[in-house]
This record gives structure tokens, sequence and C-alpha cells, in this order.
């Protein structure tokens, strides 16, 4: 199975999942990013396309109060010799006025490395974005990320994100 086949498929049941788990619940209650605590955790799985690369991965958080968060990005790409981005971060959410939005932006490191040759490289990755909560533990998720280093490249990520 090609790469996009995957992705399309992985695309797919992100979707359906995400569908089942919205309609539960039709009364979304997150004011914003302050309603975040000490302790919460955020998953989500993602589809990053960054230059002609398309890979699967997924973002933890982990809020060290209200708006700070630690986590990061495991991806997976499978095009060329494929390979593996690890990128633990920081990220500030944001007290927008927006009901039902989260707006972030952060960075950190980021070690990619090919799975044969290739060998590996280091950079770093600021980024920003939102997320779209349709019920308190179910939100859309998207951000706009850039990889810099040897070869830096630009691109952008979304998904669906699941508090638990």
């Amino acid at each position: 199975m090609n790469s996009k086949k995957l992705g399309l498929a992985v695309l797919l049941i992100v979707i359906l999942t995400a569908s089942a788990f919205a309609v539960g619940s039709r009364r979304p209650v997150r004011r914003g990013p302050t309603s975040y605590a000490k302790g919460d955790m955020l998953v989500s799985p993602e589809l990053v396309l960054v230059y002609s690369t398309t890979s699967l991965g997924a973002d933890l958080e982990y809020f060290i109060n209200g708006n700070i968060s630690v986590g990061g990005d495991l991806l997976l790409f499978l095009e060329g010799n494929g390979g593996m981005i690890i990128s633990p971060d920081v990220a500030f959410h944001f007290d927008v006025k927006v009901e039902n939005l989260d707006v972030f932006a952060g960075a950190g490191p980021a070690l990619a490395f090919a799975f044969s040759g290739g060998g590996s490289e280091f950079g770093f990755k600021p980024f920003g974005g939102a997320r779209y909560f349709f019920t308190p533990k179910l939100a859309a998720y998207f951000k706009l990320l850039a990889f810099i280093g040897s070869g830096s490249s630009f691109g952008g990520a979304f998904g669906v994100s699941f508090q638990l």
C-alpha cells in the first residue's frame, strides 16, 4: 500500500471517529485555554504536510498550568527511504475571547533521521495553530509549522485532539 492510500485511510478513520464522538455531546462548554488545569493532557493524531513529504504522527501536550503545555510531536514519513522526526516542544495557549477556541504557539528542537541511509539532522521547529472544541473532549486541530535546519521547510498539520 503506498503512502497516499495509507494517509487517506488514516484520515478517513480519524474523521469517522471524530464524528462518532461529536454526536454524543451537543453542548460544548470550553470557554478558552484558561479552562485547562495543571495535569490536563491532549493527544492529537495528525497528518503533517511539509514541503513534498506527508507524515503521520501524533502530538501530545501535558499542561503545567492553564496556559503552558509541554509535549511534542512524533512523526513517521514513508516516502523515499522513510524516517522519523522526534520533536519535544513547549507551547503557550492564548486567552482568546472566542468560545470553544484554543489558539497556541510554541517551539522546540527537532531530530529527523532516515531508516536506511541518509543519516540524521538536528533542527528547530517553531509552530502556531488553533483547536476548535466541538465537545469538552474533542476538537478539530490545525497548526502551521517550520523545520529550520540545514534544509528548511514549511508546512501544516491537521487532525483531531482528544482531551484525556
